[in-house]
């Protein structure tokens, strides 16, 4: 029973979310899924038609609740998938929603800290400081006299979540099934994707862990305060965590009150960033104006460790690739380290990529650094990439997000700094590591690893080839993909076609019945002629309006 009310609630969302969409004017997508025909009524409000798809994708999330603005606002820093207007449209959504009753509240931290809450918290603030989609913050007084937030995780969140990103790929799938133009996109695994990250978001130990990682890397740093965790009062759905008095980095009122320097503020903020990315690999990956922090003394102060990115040694080796390809223009090495991050697709058209990667670095090469945005230079990668349909490693994504918004940050706080000239010795500091007697002395002995165990286990390896081949009992496996949906079209037709040989039967029987005027007569012809007529008639407008209705005319 519980099952069948699960189905029914599915169902019910499915029509909800499907409905909204066409409402918002997306109806053509919408009427090509074959249940929508049946479950979704035909209405679209015109008033949005005159605003932008990417507006009106925008309005559609958050109409659809907290699971989709959460997913629009992680698709935003996907610039790989979307066009800077989406990006720009979906960057607008507010994870803000009206706080729930205190006691709900209450009753998750007692339940996952297993005491009454009176006696973990000296105090603890009934009103929240923020309240968001998946949580809400509370200021607190620990036992021991420390001043913490607490996020508390939403009751019965993490259900909703899931069981809308289910439904989502569903959709996603049936998408993929029946737009032939959309597969290309994958949107089922663009949706799993963003799904999985969502899912890890649920998970405040994750966070938690980062805040941890974040601490150890900039322990020897005075400028950098990183909240303590404090991990006796936190679980999966509770996270406590030092609260710290500070200002907001783009408040320029408040920082010239505290007599700080804006140009040495947004220095330090950006080697911090810098130092994240180049030294460590391990960097927090939405580093917009509510998360970057500066207390009165000065110290930078960075929150909410949901969405981190990381890079690993090998990501940072092909980036200094990149930048050392570009440098000497030499596209062939950068087609060649796409190629070894798994970029370009097989079947890519290698000339027209070559050319517009050409005329890419043409348009930068030789520039003043103060006449180059990286902003520009970000979203002129990006139409290359979604062009040729390129796929960059989520991780550098990240990055690239990450640079974009403090590039943002800067020119708001101090519009004559320039960042790519800071970033200089950062890249050359890239490029000398990978030249440094260390790592080569590291790629040589793992070339050298790698070759003795070729050579150690490939004699083992070919004998049982030979001994098949030799005795004719080797056997050779092809496995097709994506013939499912060749297959469905061609049943598709194949039925189409039969159909057609039926009414056409018809209509020739029928016309033999008509010469014979013989039988029941109606108006001087034959009763069952024109009945038979009559069954063509309607079985053929029939077959032309599902022709119509499916663009399959």
């Amino acid at each position: 029973m519980i099952g069948i009310d699960r189905r029914i609630r599915n169902a019910r969302r499915i029509q909800q979310i499907l409905t909204i969409f066409a409402k918002y004017g997306f109806r053509d997508i919408v009427d090509r899924i074959p249940i929508a025909k049946k479950i979704v009524p035909f209405k679209i409000q015109e008033r949005f038609l005159k605003k932008s798809s990417a507006e009106r994708l925008r309005l559609a999330f958050e109409e659809l609740g907290p699971t989709f603005v959460k997913f629009g606002q992680l698709l935003s820093v996907r610039a790989d998938i979307l066009p800077p207007d989406f990006i720009r449209e979906l960057s607008k959504l507010q994870d803000e929603v009206a706080p729930i009753p205190f006691e709900m509240i209450k009753s998750v931290v007692e339940e996952e800290l297993k005491f009454p809450i009176e006696t973990l918290f000296n105090s603890f603030d009934r009103k929240p400081i923020a309240s968001a989609s998946l949580a809400q913050v509370y200021r607190a007084i620990t036992k021991e006299g420390a001043e913490v937030v607490v996020k508390i995780q939403r009751p019965n969140v993490k259900e909703i979540i899931y069981t809308d990103l289910s439904i989502m790929e569903t959709i996603a799938g049936w998408i993929e099934r029946e737009i032939r133009e959309a597969r290309e996109y994958e949107p089922l695994a663009k949706v799993k994707e963003i799904g999985k990250n969502l899912k890890s978001e649920l998970n405040f130990t994750n966070e938690g862990r980062s805040v941890d990682r974040f601490r150890t890397n900039f322990k020897d740093d005075e400028s950098i305060l990183i909240p303590q965790m404090y991990w006796d009062l936190s679980t999966s759905k509770v996270l406590t965590l030092e609260y710290i008095e500070q200002i907001k980095i783009t408040d320029i009122d408040l920082l010239e009150k505290a007599g700080l320097s804006r140009r040495e503020l947004i220095q330090r903020g950006v080697d911090f960033i810098f130092r994240q990315v180049f030294e460590h690999g391990f960097f927090h990956a939405d580093p917009h104006p509510g998360n970057i922090l500066v207390t009165m003394d000065g110290k930078i102060v960075l929150l909410d460790f949901g969405l981190t990115g990381r890079l690993d040694d090998e990501i940072i080796d092909r980036l200094s690739q990149l930048m050392i390809a570009g440098v000497n223009k030499d596209v062939d090495m950068i087609i060649d380290v796409f190629e070894e991050l798994g970029v370009v697709k097989e079947e890519q058209d290698m000339r027209e990529l070559k050319s517009d990667l050409r005329i890419f670095i043409d348009k930068y090469y030789g520039v003043s650094l103060e006449g180059i945005e990286m902003r520009d230079i970000i979203d002129d990668t990006f139409e290359i990439s979604r062009k040729y349909g390129l796929k960059f490693p989520r991780d550098l994504i990240l990055l690239t997000k990450a640079l974009s918004t403090v590039e943002g940050i800067t020119h708001q706080i101090d519009p004559e700094f320039d960042i790519i000239e800071h970033l200089k010795p950062y890249v050359k500091q890239l490029v000398e590591r990978r030249y440094s007697p260390k790592r080569l002395l590291k790629v040589t002995t793992e070339v050298l690893t790698a070759y003795t165990n070729l050579f150690k286990n490939l004699p083992g390896e070919l004998v049982p080839i030979l001994k098949k081949i030799r005795k004719g009992k080797l056997k050779v496996e092809f496995q097709h993909k994506g013939l499912e949906n060749l297959i469905s079209q061609t049943e598709r037709s194949t039925n189409r076609l039969s159909f057609s040989l039926i009414i056409a039967a018809l209509i020739v029987g029928s016309s033999l019945i008509m010469q014979t005027s013989k039988g029941l007569l109606l108006f001087g012809f034959p009763v069952f002629g024109i009945f038979g007529f009559g069954i063509a008639g309607l079985l053929g407008i029939w077959l032309i309006i599902t022709m119509i209705r499916t663009r399959k005319l």
